[in-house]
């Protein structure tokens, strides 16, 4: 039954959303583009272990030049994942999470009616909202806009190389190294060394 509902919203999503003009990517996410390497992005987050099927939409923007820079630093194929996201619902006017409900195949046209309805009056402003470098600056700076604090230190100094602000890139490294210290062996700690050396090194060039 589950199999069913998944495969009836699935399969109404994208003939939906890529009539719109997404662009289906691996998994239940759709990119858009808006432009200069920016991508209006959206994710559905799915919950499928107790009927009814319960989607989770979130919705951000990718800027690609910064993720491929990222990729390449960590030697890793580039994934289709967001820069910055939020919960649709946390930007509706009752900022709190919102999900849609899919208990018979037939509530999967209802459902998707109302996903498109949030991608077009929350998600694409979202994402046009911060599709420029100062816009996506400014909202890494403010928080809440990456759920993982370690990935935002190191979106900051990556976005300030690629804008040409060396200073601010070499302040921000200097920061995250002062957060994590010295004890390379926890992972996190490691990778963050790994990335800011790598980074000084584009910097020297």
């Amino acid at each position: 039954m589950m199999r069913d509902l998944i495969t009836a919203f699935s399969t109404d999503t994208r003939d939906r959303m890529t009539s719109a003009g997404w662009r289906k990517r691996t998994g239940d996410i759709y990119t858009h583009d808006l432009g200069d390497g920016f991508h209006a992005w959206v994710g559905l987050n799915r919950a499928s272990k107790h009927h009814p099927l319960k989607i989770n939409p979130v919705v951000g923007l990718r800027y690609d030049p910064l993720e491929r820079l990222l990729a390449d630093i960590a030697g890793a194929a580039s994934l289709t994942s967001a820069t910055i996201a939020r919960p649709v619902g946390h930007l509706t006017p009752g900022n709190s999470l919102l999900q849609l409900r899919v208990a018979e195949p037939g509530d999967a046209e209802r459902a998707t009616d109302e996903l498109c309805e949030l991608v077009q009056a929350y998600g694409l402003p979202f994402a046009r909202q911060h599709a420029s470098t100062d816009a996506l600056l400014t909202a890494l700076r403010a928080g809440g806009n990456v759920p993982n604090p370690d990935r935002t230190r190191i979106l900051l100094p990556a976005l300030h190389f690629l804008r040409g602000d060396t200073n601010e890139a070499r302040s921000d490294l200097a920061h995250g190294l002062a957060h994590y210290g010295q004890n390379t062996s926890m992972p996190v700690v490691a990778e963050y060394h790994r990335f800011a050396n790598a980074l000084t090194t584009r910097l020297s060039a």
